[in-house]
């Protein structure tokens, strides 16, 4: 075998082996996320945090959106810059925690209010203290969503 073979079939071997190891660290990470269905939950919105029940037409409808929406959830790997422009925390149909209350299941929304960088970033947290899932949406399929914060009157603050 020539040197030049031999070097080319080493850097080959040197990045397609790196890759695959990086991948395979990687992979886990992008699974589908199993979303349990909503019974019931409460929309906090704006810098005030104002709230409000979720009706069972909202709620139908952030269950099928999030069935619909369960692929490339990567964890979050950067601190936010703020804590969001809306914030639900819902009580999924799922076993109760070991001190008998349901464990609540939290979204976070991000529309452009307080971090235009975060359009159309959405954050899910399972459980208190479990991974956050993140992923940012194309304004299409981040729609229904801002319809549910858009409900709110509250008032909106300039870019900076």
């Amino acid at each position: 075998m020539r040197r030049e073979t031999a070097l080319i079939l080493g850097f080959l071997a040197i990045t397609v082996g790196t890759s695959a190891a990086l991948w395979s660290f990687a992979m886990p990470n992008f699974k589908p996320v199993a979303i349990p269905q909503m019974v019931s939950g409460v929309i906090s919105v704006g810098p005030m945090r104002q709230q409000r029940a979720l009706s069972a037409a909202e709620i139908r409808t952030l269950n099928d959106w999030l069935q619909a929406h369960r692929n490339v959830w990567g964890p979050l790997g950067q601190t936010p810059p703020s804590s969001g422009d809306a914030t639900l925390t819902l009580t999924a149909n799922r076993p109760a925690g070991a001190d008998g209350r349901p464990v609540p299941y939290t979204i976070t929304l991000w529309t452009g209010i307080s971090a235009a960088d975060w359009n159309d970033t959405m954050f899910l947290e399972e459980r208190p203290g479990a991974v956050i899932r993140v992923h940012q949406f194309s304004d299409r399929d981040f729609a229904p969503l801002r319809q549910l914060v858009d409900q709110n009157p509250y008032e909106r603050t300039a870019f900076p």
